[in-house]
């Protein structure tokens, strides 16, 4: 770890591509827990990747202009004396080559975290992006006291575990049946909010579309289940 000020800074300079294609990939994918090993190794590998991009467009630039660009001979050569004087140049350069690999990191995050690797995936990711992505389906759950609830899905964890510590949001038009009747009732409420450990069964019923049958016999066929949280 730095040990001054000046360390620290230059770490976090370095570092910052790779951390914002770690916190894209984070916000617009299936919420993953790597190891410790394997999310410091995804951001350096890309820090040094869109730097070494971010170099190779300086280095065009110092062939094509120049007179507006440092000169890195003289900045080696001379060193703090060539920066004081040219420091507003070096300034900008190097926040413009930092921007573009951070823009860099963030565009592959970008491409990258639309769908995760199946091995990654979570049965609620499955039935509410995967196969449909975009829709909101409607829900119904059997809960363990033997109720049952049903709705719009409008959020879900997406965490890559089945973990029964999360939650799932339902909308309205909500119809509950409680305990022990057989009457599904409405309800005036505008959402509900279900722990995942009080589940027993999940189904999911999605909005009739054109091809919506071939796609989900496509699905069948690769050998994808429904899945029951």
């Amino acid at each position: 770890m730095p040990t001054t000020v000046t360390g620290l800074v230059l770490l976090v300079v370095l570092l910052l591509p790779g951390l914002t294609f770690v916190i894209i990939r984070e916000r617009r994918g299936s919420e993953r827990r790597p190891t410790p090993f394997r999310e410091t190794g995804a951001v350096v590998f890309c820090s040094v990747l869109t730097e070494l991009a971010a170099l190779v467009l300086f280095a065009l630039a110092r062939g094509l202009m120049p007179g507006l660009t440092p000169d890195v001979g003289r900045l080696v050569r001379e060193g703090l004396g060539y920066a004081r004087d040219h420091y507003a140049q070096l300034g900008w350069w190097a926040v413009g080559l930092l921007l573009f690999a951070c823009a860099l990191a963030a565009a592959a995050a970008a491409l990258t975290a639309g769908k995760p690797h199946a091995s990654a995936m979570s049965a609620w990711w499955v039935m509410f992006d995967s196969w449909f992505p975009g829709e909101n389906p409607l829900v119904g759950c059997i809960l363990e006291d033997g109720s049952y609830i049903e709705g719009r899905q409008a959020s879900f964890n997406v965490s890559s575990e089945d973990s029964p510590d999360r939650d799932l949001v339902l909308v309205e038009p909500l119809n509950y049946r409680p305990p022990g009747e057989t009457e599904t009732h409405a309800v005036p409420w505008g959402a509900a909010c279900i722990s995942a450990r009080r589940i027993v069964t999940m189904f999911v019923s999605y909005p009739p579309a054109p091809g919506r049958a071939t796609r989900a016999a496509a699905v069948a066929t690769q050998g994808s289940a429904p899945a029951a949280s």
